[in-house]
């Protein structure tokens, strides 16, 4: 069970870890809330239909009802470790949408789709994992009656990357 230094609650500043998880937050929301910028490039290379494309993407949002698992991961093994395991899962699941998305690695249609929407869904949890560890810091570090204003801030900054994704890739 993680402890509260786990969480950088005893130290003298969080300011490293919550830099960390800033930067974490910028990634968490790109490949989530971007698909449409993607998506027509990623129909195309791998000359999918339009339904085959709405079910990656919906395949993605259907995770949202498993996300309080990620949230439980976060009180288990303490935000530290919960945005190391939510962040090396997803560069492992994201560097394998690209070998697919890119042709590098092949297979049936039937399921490229299928295995697609359960990378879409791990990455889904993973960015879960990072934005629950994020939200726990940020809330662990304001002060009383500020912080409903500090998660809201700090979700607005998840969409944010949305937006650095787009203007870096665009």
């Amino acid at each position: 069970h993680a402890s509260a230094a786990d969480d950088g609650a005893s130290s003298s500043t969080n300011l490293p870890l919550l830099t960390a998880c800033y930067l974490s937050a910028l990634t968490a929301g790109a490949t989530t809330y971007s698909f449409s910028f993607y998506s027509s490039a990623l129909k195309s290379s791998l000359r999918l239909s339009q339904d085959q494309l709405d079910t990656l993407s919906s395949s993605t949002f259907c995770a949202g009802v498993l996300s309080w698992m990620p949230g439980m991961c976060v009180d288990l093994w303490g935000a530290r470790r919960a945005m190391c395991i939510g962040g090396t899962a997803n560069a492992v699941n994201l560097a394998l949408y690209w070998l697919l998305a890119t042709g590098r690695w092949r297979m049936d249609r039937e399921s490229l789709i299928l295995v697609l929407s359960a990378l879409g869904v791990a990455i889904f949890m993973g960015c879960a994992m990072i934005t629950g560890s994020f939200s726990k810091l940020t809330v662990g570090s304001c002060g009383a009656g500020s912080k409903g204003k500090a998660v809201g801030c700090a979700k607005g900054y998840v969409g944010v990357g949305s937006g650095v994704y787009v203007c870096l890739f665009g």
